[in-house]
């Protein structure tokens, strides 16, 4: 019984699915420079600083003020909070809930321009000149 036990419990861990890498989390510092092919979803929950995002990212989220993004690549770019400045090469949408946010962009995954939902007020979406 005991072999039959440790066989179905072997299969049994076989069809579990591999655990997702955790997000990458910038909570402190002053900046940085991250690949997103390490992991492509981030989260800067901090105030101030400046970050560049090499390769493409499947989310980025921001939960802090003043922070200045320089972005290759997202699927999607969620701003929550104040004065933060970003630029993104590529960009498929923009979501924001803050007040006094400038960002830019220079080309849509899709389409003409990404899909923006905002929500705040002062805030600025364009596309790069």
């Amino acid at each position: 019984m005991t072999n039959k036990l440790a066989l179905a419990l072997t299969f049994a861990l076989a069809l579990v699915p591999t655990v997702a890498l955790a997000d990458k989390d910038f909570e402190d510092g002053t900046g940085a420079t991250y690949d997103c092919a390490a992991d492509p979803t981030v989260n800067i929950s901090t105030g101030g600083g400046t970050y560049t995002f090499t390769g493409a990212c499947k989310q980025i989220n921001v939960n802090g003020g003043s922070v200045k993004i320089t972005v290759a690549e997202v699927d999607e770019l969620n701003v929550n909070g104040a004065g933060n400045t970003i630029t993104a090469d590529t960009v498929g949408a923009i979501n924001i809930n803050g007040t006094k946010n400038k960002i830019t962009w220079k080309k849509a995954k899709t389409g003409k321009k990404p899909a923006v939902a905002t929500n705040g007020k002062g805030n600025s979406v364009a596309k790069a000149k």
